[in-house]
C-alpha cells in the first residue's frame, strides 16, 4: 500500500510538471518559463517531501516530575531529532496516552461526585520547521488518575505545505511516571475519631507482652523493680525475676474491593491514609495484597517502594479466593462492598481476632454484625461529615 501510493503520488507530479512544461514550450516568452521555473522548485520540494526518511528519526520523553500525587498536573516534553534538516515543513507530534490514564481525576471532588469524567486518549501539537535538527513540544497532562503510567510512544508526522504528502513514523519511548495515592490532608474530626478508635482497639496488641519465667541471683545493674521480693525475703540472697518475652502481634491491613471503579479507589487511599499515619509513629504492620497476586507489603519496607506497589495495583483483579492468611495478627479489613457480599472467610477471620471492619462504601446496608468493630467511612463522612460506630 504505501509503494503504491509513492508511485501514485510520483505519477501526480510527473504529470503537473509535463503540463506546465508543455504550456512554457508552445506559449513561449519570459512569463511562461518563469512559472515553469517556479513550478518545477515546487514539485522539487514535494518530492524532497515525499521521500523524506522519517523511519530515521527518534523520539525521547522527559517530565517535570517522575513522582505525582494522584490529580495533579504534568509537564511532559517530547524531543524528536532528525539527521537531514529539510525546511518548510508541518511536524506533528502525537503522544498516545498510556492506558492508566483512561479517566481524570479530580481529587477529592471525584470521590463525592462519584463519577469519571473521561481522558482524551492522545495530545498533538503542530509545529512549522527551519533547519534545526532537534525538535521539542511541550503538553501538559492534567488530573492524572493513580497509577504507573509508561509512555512507549511517539507518533511523528511530516507534512508539506500544500498538504500533498504525509509521511507518518512511530518512535519507541520508555518513561514512567508514578501517580501516588491522594493523600487526605484535611484534618477532619471524623479522620481523628477513626484513628483514635482503631488505635484503642489495637492498643492491646501493640505492647511488648512478658510472661515470668523463673528467677536468678542479683546481679549488680538489675533494675530494683525486677527482683523478686517475696523469694528473697525466704532467703538471705538477692533474687531477680526473669521474663519469657512474646512477640508483639502485628497489625494485618487487608483490602477488600468489590464496588465501582471511584468505590475502590477510595477503599485504597483509606489504606494509604491509615498506613501513612502508622509509618509516622513508626507502628508495625502489613498489608495483605495476595487477592491482587501481589505480595505482602511490609512496615520495613522503604516509603518509596510501599507507595510505587500501591500504585501499580489494580484493583480490578480482585480475587477473594487467593488469599493467604498470616497467624497472630490483628486484623483490619478496609472495604468496599457491601456488608452481605463480603467474603465469609474475611467475616470468620475478623470474629476469630475480634477485627476491625471499615466499610468505606458511601451506602451500607444496615445488617447487624456482632463480634467485631465496625466503622463506616465514606467519602461525605470523612471530607465533611462525622464518623459514626454501629
Amino acid at each position: 500500500m504505501r509503494l503504491r501510493c509513492i508511485f501514485l503520488k510520483s505519477i501526480q507530479l510527473l504529470l503537473i510538471g509535463f503540463l506546465f512544461y508543455s504550456y512554457a514550450m508552445f506559449q513561449g516568452g519570459a512569463v511562461s518559463y518563469t512559472l515553469f521555473y517556479a513550478v518545477s522548485f515546487i514539485l522539487l520540494y514535494l518530492v524532497l517531501v515525499m521521500m523524506y526518511p522519517v523511519q530515521h528519526m527518534t523520539a525521547s520523553i522527559m517530565t517535570n516530575r517522575n513522582e505525582i500525587e494522584a490529580g495533579e498536573r504534568l509537564s511532559v516534553s517530547v524531543e524528536v531529532k532528525r539527521r537531514w534538516p529539510l525546511p518548510f515543513v508541518f511536524m506533528t507530534v502525537t503522544l498516545p496516552l498510556p492506558e492508566t490514564v483512561a479517566y481524570r481525576f479530580n481529587g477529592t471532588q471525584t470521590f463525592l461526585s462519584g463519577t469519571r469524567v473521561p481522558q482524551q486518549q492522545a495530545l498533538s501539537r503542530t509545529v512549522l520547521l527551519g533547519l534545526n535538527r532537534q525538535v521539542t513540544v511541550n503538553v501538559d497532562l492534567d488530573h492524572l488518575p493513580r497509577g504507573k503510567h509508561q509512555f512507549e510512544r511517539v507518533e511523528v508526522a511530516i507534512e508539506d505545505g500544500f498538504l500533498f504528502s504525509k509521511k507518518v513514523t512511530e518512535c519507541e519511548t520508555h518513561h514512567a511516571v508514578y501517580s501516588y495515592p491522594v493523600m487526605i490532608e484535611k484534618k477532619t474530626k471524623s479522620t481523628t475519631l477513626l484513628v483514635d478508635n482503631v488505635t484503642k482497639v489495637l492498643y492491646p496488641y501493640l505492647q511488648r507482652r512478658e510472661d515470668m519465667a523463673g528467677v536468678r541471683e542479683y546481679v549488680m545493674g538489675d533494675k530494683i523493680s525486677q527482683i523478686d521480693w517475696k523469694k528473697s525475703s525466704k532467703q538471705s540472697e538477692l533474687f531477680t525475676k526473669q521474663f519469657d518475652p512474646k512477640p508483639k502481634k502485628q497489625m494485618l491491613f487487608l483490602l477488600d474491593t468489590g464496588g465501582d471503579v471511584i468505590e475502590n479507589e477510595w477503599a485504597l487511599t483509606v489504606l494509604y491514609h491509615l498506613i501513612t499515619l502508622f509509618d509516622r509513629d513508626k507502628q508495625t504492620y502489613r498489608v495483605n495484597l495476595t487477592a491482587f497476586r501481589q505480595q505482602f507489603l511490609y512496615s520495613s519496607m522503604p516509603v518509596k517502594q510501599k507507595k510505587q506497589k500501591l500504585a501499580e495495583l489494580h484493583l480490578d483483579d480482585y480475587d477473594a479466593d487467593c488469599w493467604i492468611w498470616k497467624k497472630s495478627t490483628m486484623l483490619i479489613v478496609i472495604s468496599s462492598q457491601q456488608p452481605k457480599s463480603i467474603s465469609k472467610d474475611i467475616f470468620y477471620q475478623l470474629k476469630k481476632q475480634r477485627g476491625t471492619l471499615i466499610l468505606t462504601s458511601e451506602k451500607v446496608s444496615e445488617e447487624n454484625i456482632t463480634g467485631i468493630h465496625v466503622h463506616h467511612l465514606a467519602p461525605t463522612t470523612i471530607l465533611g461529615g462525622d464518623v459514626y460506630d454501629k
